[in-house]
């Protein structure tokens, strides 16, 4: 998924993106995508047991007259069944369920955080652009620098941007949108001195990539 979204033309949209916004401001905005933010086994459980009750419930509406060796291994094959079922992206959403999804992808983004250094900042004013594309979630998280200046929702339409490129299919074109926006906000709350020389670029500009 991440191969097919983040060719090397997309990537050099991306980096060439950050390098503009930063130009803007004192920020370090490092942008991250993830293919799945977390395996969901319970998904699999959820769909085996499913398909295991319905299997069951089928035979006894029926009066199926099976032994129960003949039960068990329907059981079996019904719980196969179901699992892989679950496996399917769509089914998998659904039984892993809203709230697993979204604080999925709100714990990787804070590990992404750490995992890339915007903690260690000279100001305190990383922003990470955080995306995981099977969840659609999108995160935007900023350093102690950031929040001492700016208010609750200051990322939302960052986070809406992002999240409009993974409904639309091109989470690349996301990425640009919501990092010129983290670009206009960090430039209003820490614009760079003209008198000073540019502050060193302490983060790479080319988005980091990950399965998980």
């Amino acid at each position: 998924m991440i191969d097919r979204h983040f060719g090397e033309d997309a990537r050099a949209r991306i980096a060439d993106a950050v390098r503009r916004a930063e130009a803007l401001s004192r920020g370090q905005i490092v942008p991250v995508v993830v293919e799945k933010s977390d395996p969901y086994p319970e998904a699999r459980w959820r769909g085996a047991t499913a398909a295991v009750a319905i299997a069951t419930g089928v035979v006894l509406a029926a009066h199926a007259p099976l032994s129960l060796v003949e039960l068990a291994l329907l059981q079996l094959a019904a719980g196969v069944l179901g699992a892989l079922v679950a496996s399917w992206d769509p089914v998998e959403r659904l039984l892993a369920g809203r709230r697993a999804l979204d604080e999925a992808a709100r714990a990787r983004a804070m590990r992404a955080f750490h995992e890339h250094g915007l903690h260690r900042t000279a100001e305190g004013t990383g922003v990470l652009v955080f995306a995981s594309l099977f969840e659609r979630e999108a995160v935007v998280l900023g350093d102690h620098g950031i929040h001492a200046r700016m208010t609750g929702g200051e990322w939302d339409r960052a986070v809406a941007a992002l999240a409009a490129g993974m409904r639309g299919g091109d989470p690349a074109k996301g990425f640009v949108e919501a990092i010129a926006l983290c670009g206009a906000r960090l430039a209003e709350h820490f614009p760079r001195d003209p008198a000073h020389h540019p502050p060193r670029n302490e983060l790479e500009d080319a988005i980091r990539a990950s399965p998980t």
